[in-house]
């Protein structure tokens, strides 16, 4: 009887293990898409020093982005989904298909999707020569170039 509780329980403490290590490496393989369509400088009469970024921003299911920020203002068109933006020291943004958002120069957020994933226009106005995302840097040290 000893001998099946402790087979019992190597069996059941082996599938945690093996569940808590695969349950990471899915989440890290469905990370979001970013499909740059424009970057380009802007009339240094008009604004010196900025740049226009417009990407595609596809996030997977029920997936959340890193908490980020742009060295830029940041304009979203909802395509598809229902994402949430949650923003450091603001009320989250809702996005619905056809509606807008914006994100304020430098303000941390993160972006979460639901069931249905989303996919996002988003228009930046971005200081020239800089990264285009900053991982916010209290929970991860990485720049994306």
């Amino acid at each position: 009887m000893t001998r099946l509780r402790v087979s019992s329980f190597l069996l059941v403490f082996a599938a945690g293990l093996l569940v808590g290590i695969a349950i990471p490496l899915l989440s890290y393989a469905a990370k979001s898409k970013v499909t740059n369509l424009l970057t380009t400088a802007l009339s240094t009469e008009f604004t010196p020093e900025r740049e226009v970024l417009i990407d595609i921003v596809e996030i997977p299911p029920n997936q959340k982005l890193d908490w980020h920020w742009h060295p830029g203002e940041e304009f979203h068109y909802y395509l598809e989904g229902n994402p949430v933006i949650e923003l450091a020291d603001a009320a989250p943004i809702v996005g619905k298909p056809g509606t807008v958002g914006h994100v304020k120069f430098k303000q941390r957020h993160q972006a979460t999707a639901g069931d249905q994933g989303a996919k996002i226009l988003v228009f930046r106005v971005h200081t020239k020569g800089q990264a285009w995302r900053y991982l916010d840097a209290a929970h991860d040290h990485d720049v994306d170039k």
